[in-house]
């Protein structure tokens, strides 16, 4: 009775290792189906290595493959961000991938230039403010920031920034074609918030004065954002927008032909 046990014990581990041998073969990854949205050539350049480390995974088993595994490989290129991973029976998986698109550049300690999207993610540095499309990025001056390549910049009045430019997309399709240059300026009293304020310089000539950014920033540049818009070529080119406010139904955005700096 005992050796019968055993016997059958024996054969339900075989069966089971010809089924799982089975379903491997069944079911191999042959095709990574990768989709890539770039817009710069070194994104287009990055696409390619990238799709050579994800061929890797063709011969892998469908059933044991850990797409953590796939996103690993996405995210050692900081310039992309993985929209989607995602097994497709029986041979194929799916990846989707964009590049992100720089927007801020911080002078860092030792002079270089750290490239931030609009998530705030630092993508590179460069010994030069140039955006990998050419042209500047949206120079952050008096800033003083945490950066590490790959990692969500930190630092004070930073989420503000972020939700500042936020505000402003709602208007403006690309802020960094419109921004040269954001200054934290404080007051005398520079722990007083109400006082404080961002200094957007715009490319025409024109400042941008949100006070007080860590309340309401999103809805007071979507307020200058609107504002901007309306001013004539000649303004746009001289003046300041002032923006403020204490709460959502107080936020106002006024015109001014001289600009007092203080």
């Amino acid at each position: 009775m005992k050796k019968a046990l055993i016997m059958t014990s024996v054969a339900f581990v075989l069966l089971f290792a010809v089924i799982a041998a089975g379903v491997n073969v069944v079911f191999t990854v042959s095709y990574i189906d990768a989709s890539f949205s770039v817009f710069s050539v070194q994104g287009e350049e990055d696409a390619k290595e990238l799709k050579k480390e994800l061929d890797g995974f063709v011969g892998s088993s469908m059933t044991f493959l850990d797409l953590s595994a796939v996103s690993e490989k996405v995210e050692k290129y900081p310039c992309f961000q993985l929209e989607r991973v995602k097994k497709k029976f029986p041979k194929t998986v799916e990846v989707t991938v964009k590049e992100r698109k720089e927007l801020f550049a911080y002078k860092t300690a030792d002079g270089m230039y750290a490239m931030i999207d609009s998530d705030g993610i630092c993508l590179r540095t460069s010994d030069e403010n140039v955006s990998r499309t050419g042209g500047e990025n949206i120079l952050l001056t008096n800033f003083d920031l945490d950066v590490e390549i790959g990692v969500r910049a930190k630092g004070n009045y930073f989420e503000a920034l972020l939700k500042t430019f936020s505000g402003f997309g709602i208007c403006l399709a690309d802020a960094r074609a419109n921004v040269r240059e954001v200054t934290l300026a404080f007051s005398a009293n520079e722990d007083n918030p109400l006082t404080n304020r961002f200094d957007i310089e715009m490319r025409e000539g024109v400042f941008v004065e949100i006070y007080d950014p860590l309340s309401f920033a999103d809805a007071k540049a979507e307020k200058a954002a609107k504002f901007y818009e309306k001013l004539g070529d000649v303004t746009r080119m001289y003046g300041c927008i002032t923006v403020t406010g204490s709460t959502a139904e107080t936020i106002n955005a006024a015109y001014f032909m001289h600009r007092f700096e203080y």
